[in-house]
């Protein structure tokens, strides 16, 4: 699908403004959260010219009529309108603030407790390399200690192609290259190709289907892992979203947004900051238990 005036086979400047792209941005926003009004830019603008194209749309009028009356067109448009960058230990200080400020905090505050379930979330976790990140840090951090605990790393995502690939855990040399050595030899196994992540960081992450404007599967959650995904969505529902995370949280559990991301509303009075430079942020204990007279080696036993 082309139009006159556009480069590369894609479509002239302007093309996405008007009455017809107005309507789109609306659906395409009621049914994934997506605003594809934020950034209109070659990738959006690919992307949406392919699943055009696909269909023999000749227009973007032409176009929303036929998602209009084909549910299934406009769920392909908002999987393809996602984007799913991701890489293991993708922004290795958020990791390290993760082994410093928060599995402590977690370890110590269940040890208080006398519970051993630690659930994680990872939301828009594309092709699985954070949530496969985030079990081999907590095995790491855990060591001899982790039989003590029952390790749960849940994993959505609104792409179910990528959660396939996440499911079956193999990636690429190129996609492993930034991968320490020593934690590359303890957490993973040669693939063909490339390496799969072993069977017993596998076994720790449970990936699920999920539209973040969707009822929340999960409740009393430790971490939750919301990075990249608010920029890609309108502000009216930063605000929504981040009360439906706080109340999926624990008392006392930890938020992690994207480095450009920050809270919003009502949030910015309900979170307490950890680490602001690495946007660590969390709900506050519904009581003042001496978790932080715990340390994290008595907790590890």
């Amino acid at each position: 699908m082309r139009e006159a005036g556009g480069q590369g086979g894609l479509p002239a400047a302007g093309w996405l403004e008007g009455p017809a792209f107005d309507d789109l941005r609306d659906r395409v926003l009621r049914a994934g959260g997506v605003d594809i009004g934020l950034s209109r830019d070659r990738c959006v603008v690919r992307r949406l010219a392919a699943r055009m194209e696909a269909v023999g749309a000749l227009d973007l009028a032409g176009y929303g009529r036929r998602i209009q009356t084909d549910p299934e067109e406009l769920r392909r448009l908002v999987e393809a309108l996602t984007v799913n960058v991701s890489e293991f230990f993708r922004n290795a200080a958020t990791f390290r603030a993760l082994a410093r400020d928060v599995w402590p905090q977690v370890v110590a505050q269940k040890c208080v407790e006398g519970r051993q379930g630690i659930r994680v979330w990872s939301a828009g976790c594309a092709t699985g390399e954070e949530p496969y990140s985030l079990a081999v840090t907590l095995r790491e951090f855990l060591g001899d200690a982790l039989g003590k605990f029952a390790v749960m790393v849940f994993a959505t995502d609104v792409d179910a192609p990528s959660l396939q690939a996440a499911r079956a855990g193999r990636y690429s040399l190129q996609s492993v290259a930034r991968v320490p050595r020593q934690i590359l030899g303890r957490h993973f196994e040669p693939s063909p190709g490339g390496y799969r992540v072993c069977a017993a960081v596998r076994r720790l992450v449970h990936f699920r289907q999920h539209n973040l404007l969707d009822p929340f599967p999960f409740r009393r959650i430790d971490v939750a892992m919301l990075r990249n995904v608010l920029i890609y969505m309108a502000r009216p529902l930063h605000c929504t979203i981040l009360d439906a995370f706080y109340d999926a949280l624990n008392p006392g559990g930890f938020l992690v947004l994207g480095k450009v991301e920050g809270l919003a509303g009502a949030s910015r009075e309900r979170f307490e900051v950890v680490n602001l430079a690495e946007r660590i942020y969390r709900k506050p204990l519904a009581s003042s238990p001496a978790a932080a007279a715990v340390s994290p080696r008595e907790a590890l036993g």
